[in-house]
């Protein structure tokens, strides 16, 4: 039986996809030191895929060069989809939880047990709580129970 190493390289780019945009160093490193070579290989990747596509027609998807340069978009694509997920999936656990608060009691309690990366944070000086989480690439989303909205906080906030 023949093993074929893209299927091992493919899956791998797929995990270490899903996992990238929550290891803070990785972050950094690939938003200071790879976004620049990150859009040229993209580039590149798409001229040849094109070049490919026009030259070969349909047998470009069982060529080797194909399954190289797929690689990079998967994996780019794969933490936009990692980030979307985490983001709709954390909202709606979030969501939960400030449903459950505001119909229960007027007086919130002080703390409360919160799973998977969701945060509880009942202001000292008034009866108003935060619900935080983080959606991925160093950016949180606070929900305010006294502006009764949602803000997204970035790099620097």
């Amino acid at each position: 039986m023949k093993k074929n190493p893209y299927n091992l390289i493919f899956i791998s780019v797929i995990v270490l996809g899903t996992i990238a945009p929550f290891i803070s160093y990785f972050i950094v490193v690939q938003m200071f030191f790879l976004l620049i070579p990150f859009g040229v290989i993209l580039l590149i990747s798409l001229l040849l895929f094109i070049i490919n596509f026009i030259k070969y027609n349909i047998k470009v998807f069982k060529l080797r060069s194909t399954k190289i340069i797929i690689i990079l978009p998967v994996f780019l694509f794969i933490q936009m989809l990692s980030i979307y997920s985490v983001d709709k999936i954390q909202k709606l656990r979030s969501e939960q939880i400030i449903t459950k608060l505001e119909n229960s009691k007027n007086i919130y309690p002080n703390s409360l047990d919160t799973t998977f990366g969701i945060k509880y944070n009942k202001q000292r000086d008034s009866n108003d709580f935060e619900i935080e989480y983080e959606r991925g690439f160093f950016v949180r989303e606070i929900y305010s129970s006294h502006e009764k909205k949602w803000q997204s906080y970035g790099w620097n906030d």
